[in-house]
Order: structure tokens, then sequence, then C-alpha cells
């Protein structure tokens, strides 16, 4: 063959060999700027309420002259409202546990984030708690958590489900040798293209691990939510319907930090999931204050996450919004809990970040407060 030709042909072979080798990578992150507003506002000062908000924040209606909320205050669910976020005026309790018995929600039901669908139903997860006499740090009760189902056909009246519907391979009976257990903390979502519901919630069972935030899914089928099968996110990233240890998705270092509290948006102008979440960093019995807090995290599809430690390239680590304690660890510790962000335009590049705070767990507790954010595209 003659060697120009040799030359030619042997190009066309790497040429080829190389664009099959080729990743087309999806195309790049908007990149943009969360900033958070230094000034802390109370939203509660005009509500009588102790001890909340002890779960994340559903919005049940966001307009010009009216804001309706839902959450947990003190062992109860309570809607709240007003004429606007810094204006919240008036509650009434929606929920409250028997107090007795082997319900999943026995000693505490807690409802937050909802969705609504289609035909204007409202659904939720609910933190239910069963209290077995032991006690926390701080004070606070032990439980088994469950996470079980709220809905409502007309946003006055809320049914919960008397099981739990993501169901745990370890029982309360069993026990974990800590003084709380069990699947608690979900925070529920619509999928970017609504095909399904993400759902992120804490395993409390330990296991040979911390306790942090996992992942799994409800499938929805002609618009409506499918509530029946429960699929875990498993170590491959895959959901299955086995019952199993579920995958941490964001998680701490182990032995020394614990991912809790997650509450999870779609924000449609970044095209990324956004999570904010406690991390409960700790030394011994003691808080962990340089590391403790309330960060953000990002992710695209809603399964890989941005690590405290480098993690994904795009956005690089979780940032830290909040600095404090992320539980209370003892009656007179200060501590910054359950973070939930609300957007106020329809871009969704404008909010408030909502989370609940206090210097010590003497009545009338942590209260609800907010600080205004802004995301800026670059």
């Amino acid at each position: 063959m003659n060697i120009k030709y040799l030359y030619i042909f042997l190009i066309i072979i790497f040429s080829c060999n190389e664009i099959d080798n080729v990743n087309i990578s999806e195309p790049e992150y908007v990149k943009f700027n969360f900033n958070l507003e230094n000034e802390t506002k109370i939203l509660s000062q005009n509500l009588d309420l102790s001890y909340f908000n002890d779960i994340t924040i559903g919005v049940k209606n966001f307009s010009e002259n009216n804001v309706t909320l839902i959450t947990a205050s003190n062992v109860k669910t309570v809607e709240i409202s007003g004429s606007n976020i810094e204006n919240l005026n008036s509650h009434k309790v929606i929920l409250s546990p028997p107090g007795e018995g082997e319900s999943p929600y026995a000693n505490y039901i807690g409802l937050g984030q909802i969705i609504k669908t289609k035909t204007n139903k409202i659904y939720g997860l609910y933190h239910g708690e069963w209290h077995d006499g032991s006690v926390l740090p701080g004070g606070t009760p032990g439980f088994y958590a469950s996470i079980g189902l709220i809905s409502s056909d007309d946003g006055i009246s809320y049914n919960p489900s008397s099981e739990a519907v993501i169901p745990n391979y370890i029982s309360k009976e069993e026990g974990n040798g800590a003084g709380d257990g069990g699947y608690g903390e979900p925070s529920m979502l619509y999928s970017k293209d609504s095909s399904e519901i993400f759902v992120y919630y804490v395993d409390h069972n330990r296991n040979n691990r911390g306790v942090n935030i996992c992942m799994g899914k409800f499938n929805v089928n002609n618009t409506e939510p499918d509530f029946n099968t429960f699929y875990f996110l498993n170590e491959n990233k895959e959901f299955t319907s086995s019952i199993i240890k579920g995958k941490e998705v964001v998680y701490g270092e182990e032995g020394k930090s614990d991912a809790i509290f997650p509450h999870v948006t779609y924000n449609k102008t970044l095209d990324l999931y956004i999570m904010v979440y406690n991390l409960n960093a700790f030394n011994g019995s003691n808080c962990n204050l340089s590391q403790s807090g309330i960060y953000i995290s990002y992710s695209k599809n809603g399964k890989d996450w941005t690590k405290l430690n480098g993690g994904q390239s795009f956005i690089g680590e979780s940032k830290k919004l909040i600095n404090d304690c992320s539980i209370p660890f003892s009656q007179n510790s200060s501590f910054a809990w359950h973070p939930s962000i609300i957007y106020t335009n329809n871009d969704q590049t404008k909010g408030y970040l909502l989370y609940s705070k206090a210097s010590s767990l003497s009545y009338p507790g942590h209260q609800l407060v907010g600080s205004k954010f802004v995301i800026e595209i670059e």
C-alpha cells in the first residue's frame, strides 16, 4: 500500500475510535451564587406557639394577600397564616397524636412539606413518633420514628395513614441501643418531569453507620401518585421495591457528624434540585460548632449531591448557611434546625430560608425565623 494512503487510512481508524469513545456530557450547569442576607427575622412573634417548627414547612398557599403554611409545633401539626410571611398572626391545630397505643404517631405527628395534584388533592408525609420512655440529649424524649401518608381532598380535614408507607427493616421492638430509631423527617416533592415523587428521609436505625439522609420514590400513575409501593434507592443507585437498608445520599463523617432534617425543592431556573439540611457535628456528647450548622447542597438528578469534601465538580462543596448546633445538646445550648426554602417569585430566584432557632429548650423553646435569599446567575 502506498505510504500516503496508509497514513490516511490510519488517521480514519483512530479518528473513528476516538469518536466512539467520546462521552457526550450534559450541558454545563448554570453558574450562580446563593446569597443569604445577614438579617434574620422572627416570624412567629405574633403566634402563641411553642417549640416549632419541628419539621419541614409546607406551603398551602402563597399569594399577595395570604400566606398559609403547615408545620409541626411541639407534638402536633398546625396550620399558620397571615397577610404575608412576615405577618403570620393566626394558627389552628389540624392533627394531634392520640398520646398512647401502638400507632406510628402515638406520641407525635408532624406534617410539613406537601404536594398538590392536578385534581387539587393534598398529600404529605408525616413524621410520627412512638415514645419508649428513653431520653435524648437536651432532655427531649427518645423515639422510634415512622413515616406515614397524610391526604386531604379539601384542605380542611387531613387523614393520616394508620401504618407507615416506608416499610422499615428494623422494628421498634428490636431497638438499636440508642434513644432514637426508625425512619423520620421526610421531604417529598415531584420530580422534574412529575413522573415520580422523590422522598428524602433520615435513617435513625444506625446499624453500623451514622444517622444520615437516604432517598426513595413513589411512582405517579395517570397524574396521581401511587403510594402503595415505596422504592428504595440501593447502593447501585437503582430503585427497588425490596425492603432494604437504603443508600445514604447526603451524609456526615462517620463517628463525627450526621446529616439530618432534609428539605428538597426543584429549582426551574437552575434546573437543579436544592437541598437544605442540618449537619450535626459532635465531639463526644458536645456540639462541634466549627462544623455544625445548616448547609445547602445541589443535584442534577436527585441522586448525586454535592458533598462536604469536594463532590460534584460543577458546583463544589456543600455550603454552610447557618453556623449553630443542629440539635439541643443541653437545656441551655443554642441550636438552629429543620430548614426549609420558600420561593417568593416565579423564577425561583428569591425567597426565604426558614428554620427554627432557640438559645435553650426553656419555654417557649425554638421559634420560626427566616432570612431572605437571592440567587444570582453569573
